[in-house]
C-alpha cells in the first residue's frame, strides 16, 4: 500500500502545484479560500483537504504550499473548529505568512458563547427555536434535557475539535500578528471582496446560521 501511496502523493503534489501556479499567473488580486467544500468561489484559489474539480488539495494542519506574501485575501468558513487548537493556531499563522502587507483575513466559525446561551434560563425566542430545530434534526432517541443534548451534540458531532469564543479567536489572530481584529456580521464587510461569502446559511436555516456563527476580520500591517 505504501508503494502505491507514494506515487499518488507525487501526482497529487504535481497537480496541486500546477493549479496554484496557473491561479497565481492569471490573477493579479489573489484570494485564498480554505476549506471550500461545496462552496467554490469565483476568482478565488479554492482549497480543501478533499480535492476535486477546481478545488486544490490543501491540509491546513501542514505548511501551506504557497509563497510568503503572495495573497491579498484569505477566507475560511466553519473550518478551524474541525482541527485541534494547536493546528488552528498553525493555520492562522500560515494565513498571516501568505498574506501580503495590508492583506485581509475573514474567518467564520461557531461561537462558544452561543452554545453557553442555550443553557441559560433567559433564552431568546430564536434560541428556543434553534433547540427545537436541533432536536428535531439530530435528537434521535433523546434521553437528556433538550439544551444539554444540543450542546453536547454540537461539541461532538461533525468532527468538531475546538469551539472558539471571540476572545480566543481574537487572541489567536493577534498572536499571529494580525491587527484590527474585529467582529463583523455574516455576509457583511467594509471590504467589498469579503461580502456575502458565507454559505452555511444554505445548509441550515439562515437565522440559525447567524445565531451559531461569529465572523472575525483583521489585516496584516503594511
Amino acid at each position: 500500500m505504501q508503494l502505491i501511496a507514494r506515487p499518488l502523493r507525487r501526482i497529487q503534489r504535481r497537480l496541486q502545484q500546477g493549479r496554484i501556479k496557473d491561479y497565481l499567473a492569471n490573477n493579479q488580486v489573489r484570494k485564498l479560500q480554505l476549506g471550500s467544500g461545496e462552496n467554490p468561489l469565483q476568482g478565488w484559489l479554492n482549497t480543501d483537504i478533499q480535492s476535486s474539480g477546481e478545488i486544490v488539495f490543501l491540509d491546513i494542519r501542514q505548511p501551506f504550499p504557497l509563497e510568503s506574501a503572495s495573497f491579498d485575501f484569505v477566507f475560511s468558513e466553519h473550518l478551524i473548529e474541525h482541527v485541534s487548537y494547536r493546528h488552528g493556531l498553525h493555520c492562522i499563522n500560515e494565513c498571516f505568512r501568505v498574506l501580503r502587507p495590508g492583506g485581509r483575513i475573514r474567518i467564520a466559525t461557531p461561537n462558544l458563547a452561543f452554545l453557553m446561551a442555550l443553557y441559560s434560563d433567559n433564552k431568546t425566542d430564536c434560541e428556543r427555536r434553534y433547540i427545537d430545530w436541533s432536536i428535531g434534526m439530530f435528537g434521535g432517541q433523546l434521553q437528556a434535557a433538550p439544551a444539554t443534548y444540543v450542546i453536547n451534540n454540537f461539541f461532538r458531532n461533525w468532527g468538531h475539535q475546538f469551539i472558539y469564543d471571540f476572545e480566543a479567536l481574537r487572541g489567536a489572530m493577534a498572536q499571529a500578528g494580525f491587527v484590527d481584529v474585529r467582529r463583523v456580521k455574516v455576509h457583511e464587510s467594509d471590504e467589498p471582496v469579503l461580502r456575502r461569502l458565507e454559505s452555511h446559511g444554505q445548509v441550515i436555516p439562515p437565522e440559525f446560521n447567524e445565531l451559531e456563527t461569529m465572523v472575525a476580520e483583521a489585516h496584516k500591517s503594511i
